[in-house]
Order: C-alpha cells, then structure tokens, then sequence
C-alpha cells in the first residue's frame, strides 16, 4: 500500500491570506461554515491512518489526541513525510488555518513510511488499534481517513475495514490517481473500491474532475483534490494535488456531521445513513445521475449547491461550475469594489430581495 505523493512545487512559511482563522478554497466550496454556527466538530474523533501528523504544528497540535505508530524503524507517530499533516489540516487545522471540523479530534495511526509505503499488515494493525481505542471518558472514533490505496485487495484488510463499520465507523478512503478522465475506462483502488467505505474522487476549484481521479461504479462523492492548501511540518504550509486531498474533505464533514447529529438527537448516525446523507446532499455534475467520474456529484453543506463562480470585472459573462451564464449587466470596479446589480447577484444567489427607493432598504433572504 501506497501514497502517491504529488511533486511539491513550493513550500509556504506563513498562509496566503494575512488573518487568523482562514478557511482555504476547498473548505469554503464544500461550504463547511454553514454548519459552523451549528458545531465546528466537537465531540467527534477522527482516525488517520497515513505517514503520521506533525502533532507539533501550531494548526495541529491542539486537536491532535495522541497517536501509534506500526512503521518498523519509526517508533514515534510524528509524520516525516508529509502527507498525513497535509490531510490532517484539511479535517481540522485550527489556527491560522482552519479545517472543514476545526474543532474534531485526530488520532495519528502510522502506517505508511516516511517513503510512503506500508505493508497491509501495518494497516490491518492500525484498523484494529482504531476499533480498540477507548478516550478517557469513554469515546470511541467516529471517522477513519485513508488517504492510502493498491491495485489489489486484501482479505484481512477487508475484514477489519467491516469490523469498523459494523462498529458504526464511517471510513473514507480515496479513490485513487491512476484516472485519465474518461468515464468508459475503470481504474480500481483498494481499500476505496470495497463497497463498505466512502469512495471519493477529486475535482479542481472550478468543479471539473480531476484527470487523475479513479472512475468507477463504486465511487460515492468528489470533493476539492486539486493545489489543496494545507498543513506540512515544520509549522509550514504547501499545496498538493490528489484523491488524497479530496478524502479528508469528506471525512471532515463527516466529523461536523457525528457531532451535530449527536447534539440534535442525542445519538450517533449510521455509517450507512451518513453516506446516504452525502449521496443526497451532493451536488450532480457530469451526466445527469450517478456516473462514474463524479459519483453522486460534490458534496457540499450548501442546499442551494456547491458553487464556483467565476467573474470578470468589465464583462457581463460568468461562470457557475463551470457553466457560463450572462449578466444583463456587467460587473464594474469603483476604488477597489466591485459592484453588480441587486437582482442580477440575488438571482445568481437564488434569494428574493426586495428594494425600496424610498427608504433606502435593502433585504435579501438566502
């Protein structure tokens, strides 16, 4: 088993944008902050099995609970390679950086080197470790991330991903990057093609499928995958591309949904209704239905649907998912501001609004 880590192009000291708290465009196209004023993810407890975390990064190491490692020559469960840092930000980074749950927990179970690499063995240890783990009060883990695949199944691996499951552990796994974007060619990656997970493919910002993301009949959602800004060790950030990225976007959002299922209902949700919830919920793209580039479509916490949009000042075109549209009128900048018209951005927005000239009184329902 295997990650297949993306060339890096550039390493980042600090975060793009100059505040505390900045939630990265994949984040923000699944919506996540719509569920925030509910629950950020408190309560849930999220397992990611992968090359370990930087439990020392500032973004991380307040919702990192603890950790194992099962990599032979790599005691320690602090991650040396970078990728399972880079998926841990995406779940919950909680500091310059935030994460789809900023306030779920992590488990850092190592079983992929610092190379990348691990035996089916280390991971059916760590799988069973995550169904074994009890907190001090009694917890258990709700979500297991695995940003990790291979060509060929294994039986054991199998069993305990179902040990998981029927425990009421939902397990997100990546689809895969061996695609080439063609819908009639099917590319196979396991753990992600066992019926019992969540299979999740990876789209770019502009909600186009990724031309290295599996197709296939088992795939469920996709979710941003493409220069996925995250976490990296040594308190720094980077960009990556791949099904990897995609995967802990959906395991994040699973986390806020553990949490403000149980808050509502007192009570966990299934991993069956989970996944169900997400195949409802996502956005169709591609072939109208399920097809097998996109699945279901991408998930998003918006009902009104996960929107790119994309506009250029001076123009009456744009863009929503990739789809043009036309403004009667276009977009104009005035000292730094762009403006549009009311009625063309509440359309665009799908709310009614209501102006009065009279009173100078603006009301937009959304």
């Amino acid at each position: 088993m295997y990650i297949v880590k993306p060339k890096i192009i550039e390493v980042y000291d600090s975060f793009f944008q100059q505040q505390v708290g900045w939630p990265p465009p994949g984040v923000s196209l699944i919506a996540a902050n719509k569920m925030w004023p509910c629950t950020r993810g408190e309560g849930s407890i999220v397992a990611i099995v992968d090359t370990g975390i930087d439990y020392e990064h500032p973004d991380l190491k307040n919702n990192v609970l603890g950790g194992i490692s099962f990599v032979p020559g790599e005691p320690d469960y602090l991650d040396l390679n970078g990728h399972g840092t880079h998926v841990a930000g995406i779940i919950a980074a909680n500091g310059a950086l935030l994460g789809v749950a900023p306030e779920a927990k992590m488990l850092a179970v190592k079983v992929l080197s610092k190379d990348g690499f691990g035996s089916y063995s280390d991971i059916v240890q760590g799988l069973k470790w995550v169904r074994d783990w009890t907190g001090p009060g009694g917890e258990k883990v709700n979500v297991v991330n695995m940003s990790l695949g291979g060509p060929f199944p294994n039986p054991s691996m199998h069993q305990e991903i179902i040990r998981l499951v029927t425990a009421g552990v939902t397990v997100v796994c990546a689809a895969g990057n061996s695609g080439d974007a063609d819908p009639d060619t099917r590319e196979i990656s396991y753990p992600a093609y066992y019926q019992e997970c969540l299979a999740v493919g990876a789209v770019d910002l502009k909600t186009g499928i990724a031309d290295f993301s599996n197709s296939n009949e088992r795939i469920d959602v996709v979710a941003p995958g493409v220069e996925t800004y995250s976490t990296y060790p040594g308190g720094k950030y980077v960009k990556l591309s791949g099904t990897s990225m995609a995967c802990p976007h959906v395991a994040g959002a699973a986390a806020l949904i553990y949490s403000r299922t149980r808050k509502r209902f007192g009570q966990d949700i299934s991993p069956s209704e989970l996944k169900k919830m997400l195949h409802y919920q996502a956005i169709d793209l591609g072939q109208v239905g399920f097809d097998t580039l996109y699945g279901y479509g991408l998930f998003s916490f918006n009902l009104d649907g996960g929107k790119a949009i994309c506009m250029k000042v001076g123009e009456k075109e744009y863009w929503v998912n990739k789809q043009k549209y036309s403004l009667q009128d276009p977009v104009l900048p005035a000292q730094g501001t762009v403006y549009a018209p009311l009625q063309e951005i509440c359309k665009l927005l799908n709310t009614e609004s209501s102006y009065s000239n009279g009173e100078e009184l603006i009301e937009i329902w959304y």
